[in-house]
């Protein structure tokens, strides 16, 4: 009887690509925007109805300024302990700040490896890679900021587990 050839591993937890900053910045930035530009009108139409005090619109930029620095640490953390890890039996994720996740799929179970790429993603040369599990609805698990070639040989990788079950 033949033992089964090892399955291909990441050789312990290996970080996302660090040019995902940059992404989450950029996404956040857009979504503060538009916030920004609903909340000045907001307050414009206030301050013209003699509503709020003049030196309200000396506060919301700082205000703004605020969100953004703390925004950006954020960022940085949330890179800093973004984690994943190929075993021979599961994909382990390792993220979250104040939540702190650990998501454990067995390789087993991996029925398909979706790889997408936003406009903000591709700018920056990254992918996302999404994991289906048997028996699930929806993505069971996301690996964002990978390189599209670290996103096909984790997919390979995967690949390989089924057809070592078929």
């Amino acid at each position: 009887m033949e033992s089964p050839t090892p399955r291909q591993t990441t050789n312990g937890p290996q970080p996302i690509h660090p040019a995902i900053r940059k992404v989450w910045l950029f996404s956040n930035l857009i979504s503060y925007a538009i916030i920004a530009v609903i909340t000045s009108a907001v307050e414009w139409g206030l301050i013209k109805g003699d509503i709020l005090p003049w030196s309200f619109p000396i506060a919301m930029p700082l205000f703004w300024l605020g969100i953004g620095v703390l925004s950006a640490s954020l960022v940085k953390r949330q890179w800093e302990v973004w984690r994943y890890e190929i075993t021979d039996q599961e994909v382990i994720l390792r993220h979250g700040i104040w939540n702190q996740i650990q998501r454990f799929v067995p390789r087993d179970r991996v029925q398909h490896v979706d790889i997408t790429s936003g406009p903000i993603a591709r700018k920056f040369g990254l992918v996302h890679v999404h994991l289906y599990v048997a028996g699930a609805h929806g993505s069971v698990g996301e690996i964002p900021g990978l390189t599209p070639d670290e996103a096909e040989e984790l997919r390979k990788m995967l690949v390989e587990t089924q057809a070592d079950h078929v």
